[in-house]
């Protein structure tokens, strides 16, 4: 290990290795870089790494520590405990959880068994769901449980009316069946561990003495029980080390408190800053433009991220006429970097809200651009493999009401609901689970239910005696087959059930990988890691697509292209954030990340018009598109102002066209930086019209005609946008032209008045 691969601020980090020490590190300025050296300082020196511990917020950025660790000082490195804040907390749980009285075999709900008990909650209770809709219940509970609230105590926060009370009704109705289920949800995980913590000094004590260094990845993330994890365990040490960016604060809506981050100093007034602002990822301009975004939010720690790359291009904004224009504009641009060999990998599409997805996506398949959603269905949430996961559940934890209730007719097996409801109401009335209550029936149950019930409990008992006589990945084989999980999508071929029957086989695949990469090879440790693991986790490292994603799940990551797209007020930012400043501000620091992800390519779009939730809007641009200098775009305008004959032309023809379409749509919606916005937008100041270019309306002949146009060359329309020349017939004031458009497909035209003009891409 040499820290003179380390520039003098990191390197400062790496150093200082006793007492707390604040690393604030702007967006691609080498945090990882930097903590993991600091870590492997620490070992050189003496330190046991079992003292040492890490906490991440994605299994990926423990895996990728890890890796960097042992590079450094070799497989020692393993003996220190280095993973997400939930790993380690269940870490924890599974050694001592029978002190605040649960079972080693615990289950972990995730937010699909969550939102199923919240409605078996919602109708014990004869709470109606479209008076209190399981939604906002789960998200109540979760914010106050990332508050340390119990029920009683979230009650008295709340406004203590009739609806208030109702929830609070279902909240401890919630935790009792959770309880008897042995289950914890995602949230108890740091709340129970924290119990543990508090309500047994000793284990206190132990952790305490064990973990000597502590260290927090981004950590402006933390919430109010992480951060009170992490203050017990260093109160005494006091050697905690937290690396994060207050600018990339962005989740304060699942409960991250940027306080955390802002107030370190207040909490340690002994405690070493050190800011890391050399920036290693992108180019000067893209910074620049960050810089001065983020300089406008008021609640923030000064810094100002740089680099010595070099200027790089200028960022690209393109105002669309509406979102199909938009989303055109985006597949060119990906066309023309595709020409320039930049692969799809390198490029990413990211925008406010999942729903502006839809006409992307149709946009893309149109253009044969080939994509992936980011952030859509989850491997472990597609139905199949949640009914897999449910059988190791229950073999695992009898007691789990809710993987029972899932697997006990699936496959089919005329177990119907009526039976189900009378095994339930009898487990209820003898106090016993309902595993019990399958295993040993009541008399009263008739023949042939008793009959499928039996057959069920000796396929549960047959799969528990196997468990443990084969490895991992076999018994997952065994099991999807033992139980028809399998055989049901095998009777008949299609497309559906054979992908799922692929999907089941990774499954097993992923058993078999979790056994080589993994220490403990049991099922109970692949059943924690698939409940730990998250979309980040999961994704390739070079896919052969472009991303589309939000901008809230693009933090971390990084292309060399990257698209903002919906720049529009009401969008981003959100209308909820115009009257809120702490949330308008969060919106900032999401612009801030999202400009960062940029490596040398930013595009930034919005739309005048955009139908979005089945209403059109006409939106102002995007506020924060006036807080970037007009000295780093791109001028969109000035190949028209050396074309002024095509200009004039387009403009009267755009003007005629807008009020033929829409008579009440605003004519000179503006924004922002003199030079930049104050424009009107056009078709004609899209970058590439051909240099003194005649316009369409000019060509009275045949003769003219062929001079002008021929068949594959590129034309941009005012209203449709680029296209391609297919086809040219007939002559004088009869000739016609047809183009196939991105968005709109082939269309023909009458080529003496078509507002075209031809483009150089």
């Amino acid at each position: 290990m040499n820290l003179a691969d380390l520039n003098p601020m990191q390197r400062r980090a790496a150093e200082t290795l006793n007492g707390p020490v604040l690393i604030l590190a702007g967006a691609g300025s080498g945090k990882t870089r930097t903590v993991t050296y600091r870590i492997a300082n620490l070992i050189s020196r003496g330190v046991n790494p079992r003292s040492i511990l890490a906490l991440t917020f994605t299994n990926k950025a423990a895996r990728e520590m890890r890796e960097r660790v042992e590079k450094l000082v070799g497989a020692t490195a393993q003996d220190m405990w280095l993973g997400t804040f939930h790993s380690v907390c269940v870490r924890m749980l599974r050694r001592d959880i029978e002190k605040i009285g649960y079972n080693r075999a615990f289950t972990i709900y995730d937010d699909d068994d969550s939102t199923r008990v919240i409605k078996e909650a919602l109708k014990a209770l004869n709470i109606d769901d479209k008076v209190i809709s399981p939604r906002e219940v789960s998200s109540k509970l979760s914010d106050a449980k990332n508050k340390l609230l119990n029920p009683d105590e979230w009650f008295l926060q709340s406004p203590r009316d009739f609806r208030s009370q109702k929830i609070h009704d279902i909240f401890v109705w919630y935790e009792n069946k959770l309880k008897s289920a042995n289950a914890l949800d995602f949230d108890d995980i740091l709340l129970k561990a924290l119990q543990l913590l508090l309500d047994h000094p000793p284990v206190l004590d132990y952790y305490r003495r064990r973990f000597e260094y502590v260290h927090v990845d981004e950590y402006q993330d933390t919430n109010v029980a992480q951060y009170q994890f992490v203050r017990l365990l260093t109160q005494e040490s006091r050697n905690l080390c937290v690396v994060g960016d207050d600018d990339q604060s962005i989740y304060g809506w699942r409960g991250a408190d940027i306080r955390n981050i802002l107030d370190f100093e207040k909490d340690f007034p002994d405690a070493t800053v050190i800011k890391l602002e050399q920036n290693y990822r992108s180019t000067a301009n893209i910074l620049d433009a960050a810089n001065q975004v983020i300089a406008h939010n008021r609640g923030r720690k000064e810094k100002a991220l740089w680099t010595d790359a070099g200027e790089g291009e200028k960022i690209r904004l393109f105002a669309a006429g509406d979102e199909r224009e938009e989303a055109a504009w985006i597949c060119e641009q990906i066309r023309q970097m595709r020409r320039q060999q930049l692969p799809y990998s390198e490029m990413s599409v990211l925008y406010r809200m999942h729903a502006q997805s839809r006409v992307m996506e149709e946009m893309f398949m149109r253009a044969g651009i080939p994509y992936r959603v980011f952030g859509g269905t989850r491997f472990y949430d597609r139905r199949e493999i949640k009914d897999a996961l449910a059988y190791l559940r229950v073999i695992v934890n009898p007691t789990d009401d809710v993987s029972l209730l899932r697997i006990i007719n699936t496959p089919r097996r005329s177990i119907g609901d009526s039976t189900v409801t009378f095994l339930q109401d009898y487990a209820r009335e003898m106090d016993i689970p309902l595993y019990s209550a399958i295993m040993a029936p009541p008399d009263t149950l008739s023949s042939r239910p008793r009959k499928c019930i039996g057959e069920f409990a000796m396929l549960l008992m047959k799969l528990t005696a196997m468990k443990d006589m084969m490895s991992l990945s076999e018994f997952c084989d065994y099991m999807l087959n033992e139980s028809g999980l399998k055989k049901q999508f095998t009777g008949e071929d299609s497309e559906e059930n054979r992908t799922r029957v692929e999907n089941l086989m990774e499954f097993v695949g992923a058993a078999r990988e979790f056994e080589g990469k993994s220490e403990e090879k049991t099922l109970e440790a692949f059943l924690e890691n698939v409940a730990l693991v998250t979309d980040l986790d999961r994704q390739e490292d070079a896919p052969q697509y472009v991303t589309m994603m939000t901008l809230h799940s693009a933090k971390g990551l990084e292309y060399k292209a990257v698209f903002l797209a919906g720049m529009e007020e009401g969008i981003f930012p959100s209308m909820r954030s115009v009257t809120e400043e702490n949330r308008y501000e969060e919106e900032r620091r999401l612009c801030y990340v999202g400009i960062t992800r940029a490596r040398e390519r930013l595009f930034l779009s919005f739309a005048r018009r955009r139908m979005l939730f089945n209403q059109i809007t006409h939106n102002a641009p995007s506020p924060f598109l006036k807080e970037i200098p007009e000295r780093l775009m791109q001028d969109e305008w000035a190949s028209v102002r050396q074309n002024p004959v095509a200009a004039d032309h387009l403009r009267q023809e755009h003007s005629v066209e807008r009020n033929r379409i829409n008579p009440a749509r605003p004519r000179n919606l503006s924004f922002g930086t003199p030079g930049m916005g104050q424009q009107k937008r056009d078709p004609a100041t899209i970058p590439g019209v051909t240099k003194g270019l005649v316009p369409s309306q000019a060509a009275k002949s045949a003769n003219m005609v062929g001079q002008m146009y021929k068949v594959g060359e590129r034309v941009l329309h005012l209203k449709f946008g680029k296209g391609t020349v297919r086809a040219i017939h007939g002559e004088g004031a009869d000739a016609r032209i047809r183009i196939a458009f991105t968005a709109y497909g082939e269309k023909e035209f009458s080529l003496a008045i078509a507002p075209i003009v031809k483009i150089e891409d």
